[in-house]
C-alpha cells in the first residue's frame, strides 16, 4: 500500500500518535516559524503534531494531509484544546492553495512517503509556488540505516491507550538499493480487557534519498540551500529558500 491516504486510515490512524516513536518535539518548528515568518503551512500534518502546538503558541499556521481519518482526529484534538485549525485534504504533490506563505515545513520524515523522484519534484514545486518570494521551507529528511532497522523485525512497541493495550510491530522488511525503496510490513493491534484483538497489517513504503540527492532536487525545483542541521537521530533538518 503505497498511498499515504490509504495507509493512514481506520485503526492505523487511531493508533498512529500514541504509538509513533519518531515524532519529535514542536519547539524547533515554533522557532522556525517565528524566525522566518507567518503565515505558515505544515505539510503532512496528520493528527496534529506539531501543528496544534504552533497554534497554541499563537502562530498563524494551516495544515495539509491526504488522510481524511487523520484530519478528523486533528480536528477533534483541536476542539479539545479550544483551538481553531484550518486544514486542507490533499496530497503533498498535488495541493494548490490561494494563500501565500512565508514558512512551510514538513516534519518527522514525512517527505519520504513520496514514491518517486517525480513525486518529490512535484511536491517541491508545489511548495515553491505557495511560498512568498522571500519564503523558506524546512524539511525533515529521514536517512535510516537499513541494517540497523532489520534488528527490529518481529519486535513490537506496546503501550496503553484509552483502556486498551495497543501495539505495533514490523513483521517484514525489504530494501531495494536500486530504487532506494524501503518497504516494511507493519502490524497494528488493539487489545481490549477481555483479550479481544482488533488488528490490521499494511505495507509501508518509503523512498530513501541521500542528502546530496535531496539537495539536488531542491536546486532543480528553484530553491537555494540555507542550512543542513546536525542530525537528530536518523533525521536531517534541511532549510532552503526560494531562489531569487
Amino acid at each position: 500500500m503505497n498511498d499515504a491516504a490509504d495507509f493512514y486510515t481506520g485503526l492505523v490512524a487511531d493508533l498512529y500518535e500514541p504509538l509513533a516513536g519518531g515524532i519529535t518535539g514542536s519547539a524547533r518548528f515554533i522557532d522556525f516559524v517565528k524566525t522566518h515568518g507567518e503565515p505558515a503551512l505544515e505539510l503532512c500534518c496528520g493528527t496534529g503534531q506539531p501543528i496544534l502546538d504552533l497554534l497554541e503558541s499563537g502562530l498563524d499556521v494551516e495544515g495539509i494531509d491526504s488522510s481524511k481519518d487523520m484530519l478528523k482526529i486533528c480536528e477533534e484534538a483541536a476542539r479539545q484544546r479550544n483551538l481553531i485549525v484550518i486544514l486542507h485534504q490533499a496530497k503533498m504533490q498535488d495541493f494548490v492553495l490561494a494563500r501565500k506563505f512565508k514558512s512551510v515545513y514538513v516534519a518527522n520524515g514525512s517527505i519520504t512517503l513520496l514514491q518517486s523522484d517525480s513525486d518529490l519534484n512535484k511536491t517541491l514545486l508545489r511548495i515553491r509556488d505557495c511560498l512568498q518570494p522571500t519564503g523558506t521551507v524546512l524539511i525533515d529528511l529521514d536517512v535510516p540505516d537499513v541494517a540497523s532497522l532489520r534488528k527490529y523485525v518481529g519486535r513490537f512497541k506496546e503501550t496503553e491507550h484509552k483502556g486498551f493495550q495497543i501495539r505495533v510491530g514490523m513483521t517484514e522488511l525489504d530494501w531495494d538499493a536500486e530504487t532506494q525503496k524501503l518497504s516494511v510490513l507493519l502490524r497494528y493491534e488493539r487489545i481490549d480487557t477481555s483479550g479481544g484483538v482488533e488488528s490490521v497489517e499494511r505495507m509501508w513504503t518509503r523512498t530513501i534519498w541521500s542528502i546530496d540527492q535531496f539537495c539536488e532536487h531542491l536546486a532543480n525545483a528553484g530553491f537555494n540551500l540555507k542550512q543542513i542541521a546536525e542530525p537528530v537521530g536518523e533525521t536531517i533538518q534541511i532549510t532552503a529558500s526560494v531562489a531569487g
